[in-house]
């Protein structure tokens, strides 16, 4: 034990002796850091909102973007609210899945925030809303955000997004550049050929009458259900825009077009489809809103 002690105190001496003779080099002072201040830690980018971006083509769901550029200049999409998850939605380890109860909470978020800067449900115009996560890569980094992006339709039959000048904001109040209005539609065979958009006060056949939503529950997979569904829901919408009593004769005084919003949509919570009047016989130069059962009597050709 008395050797082993010696050996330790000596070892330690050594060192010290060693330590002590080299001295150090001129201009360094041992610290380590020289001086530098410690790298602060990562952060991850949060997008902007509002801003608007000139995407050549906008996509649902992109989570890489171009530089922002004034919403006063020409542009395709425009990010309405970013948004946070927090407690046990900011939980996981991956992004919250589609259609789920999480997604569910940030797509009404986006809904109410869009629908009040427009002024109006955004449905009842030619406008998208698409809600926008994190890439798995960003939420593993500890990406936490959700973007509501909007984008103009040039109509809704292709569905083509346009570029614009100018925010959305107010787009369905006072002249409602983006509401939906009367069209003029052509048959081919048993499908719609076309459905262009025209002024109420020009010659037209079919009128957007408001959006109609199924209870909740379970997207009906059988498209015949679907279209089924969307017709009798659609059909109080009519009688409601037109003035006319909700009962059996609807049928009897107006044909229908209904367009659903799909299953995705359905399942982030819009159970929503468009409700239209058809006149298949007759051509309008001004809006049935309002007019009774005058202006949409029964049809008993």
């Amino acid at each position: 034990m008395r050797a082993r002690v010696v050996g330790a105190v000596l070892g330690a001496a050594a060192v010290l002796l060693l330590a002590g003779c080299g001295g150090l080099p001129p201009g360094v002072d041992g610290n380590l850091t020289d001086n530098w201040p410690p790298m602060p830690p990562a952060t991850i980018s949060v997008p902007p909102a509002p801003a608007c971006y000139d995407v050549t083509d906008p996509q649902p769901g992109m989570t890489k973007l171009p530089p922002v550029v004034d919403c006063g200049a020409s542009h395709t999409l425009e990010t309405v609210h970013v948004g946070g998850f927090s407690g046990a939605d900011a939980a996981t380890d991956v992004p919250p899945p589609d259609g789920g109860p999480v997604q569910q909470r940030a797509y009404a978020d986006c809904t109410k925030t869009v629908d009040a800067l427009v002024g109006g449900d955004w449905r009842t115009g030619r406008i998208g809303l698409d809600l926008t996560l994190p890439s798995p890569a960003q939420w593993e980094a500890g990406a936490r955000w959700y973007r509501c992006d909007v984008v103009e339709f040039a109509d809704l039959d292709s569905y083509a997004v346009v570029g614009r000048t100018g925010s959305m904001q107010g787009a369905l109040t006072g002249p409602r550049p983006l509401a939906l209005g009367c069209f003029k539609v052509a048959i081919k065979g048993e499908d719609i050929d076309t459905m262009v958009a025209t002024d109420c006060a020009a010659p037209h056949n079919s009128e957007f009458a408001g959006v109609w939503d199924a209870p909740p529950g379970v997207y009906p997979a059988d498209a015949g259900q679907r279209q089924s569904t969307q017709l009798n829901g659609c059909r109080g919408v009519i009688a409601s825009y037109t003035g006319v009593p909700n009962d059996g004769m609807v049928r009897y005084r107006t044909g229908q077009i209904t367009f659903g919003f799909g299953k995705a949509d359905w399942d982030l919570g819009n159970r929503g489809a468009r409700c239209y009047l058809w006149l298949d016989n007759k051509s309008l130069t001004r809006s049935l809103k309002g007019a009774g059962t005058r202006g949409l009597p029964v049809n008993t050709a």
